[in-house]
């Protein structure tokens, strides 16, 4: 499965995420505000699209994203955040948007209160690498 790991971050939590699932995957990061148009996915089996929680919501930049993608039959997606308090309906808004286009999403998996000097993606990365496991073997 060709992956590639889509994200926009404002302190920096989400890109160390975004960065860490890319090199799980081994798969190719962009950063979405300075990314080329969602046609850069179009040569991708699996999209991981990752958004800080700005008001229990996506970045507006990735939703902005996310509504430009075309549509699609088959194609993954697994959509992950980082946030301080609460997550909200983050994940759940950008899968409602994903999923009218012909995406089947995977995984939603959210990440709270990173401190650069102690980040442990351990447990995302385990729900990764399951998920996607999980996704070859149907």
């Amino acid at each position: 499965m060709k992956a590639c790991v889509l994200y926009i971050s404002r302190t920096g939590n989400t890109k160390r995420l975004a960065e860490a699932i890319s090199e799980s995957l081994k798969a190719p990061v962009f950063d979405i505000s300075t990314a080329p148009e969602p046609s850069v996915t179009q040569d991708f089996d699996l999209l991981v699209i990752g958004t800080p929680v700005m008001g229990m919501r996506p970045a507006p930049e990735v939703q902005s994203f996310v509504k430009r993608l075309p549509e699609c039959t088959g194609k993954k997606t697994i959509l992950f955040c980082t946030y301080a308090i609460k997550q909200g309906g983050t994940l759940k808004i950008l899968e409602k948007e994903l999923t009218p286009k012909g995406y089947i999403n995977i995984l939603n998996v959210s990440k709270r209160g990173l401190k650069p000097s102690k980040a442990d993606f351990t447990d995302v990365l385990d729900e990764v690498g399951k998920a996607i496991a999980e996704s070859k073997a149907t």
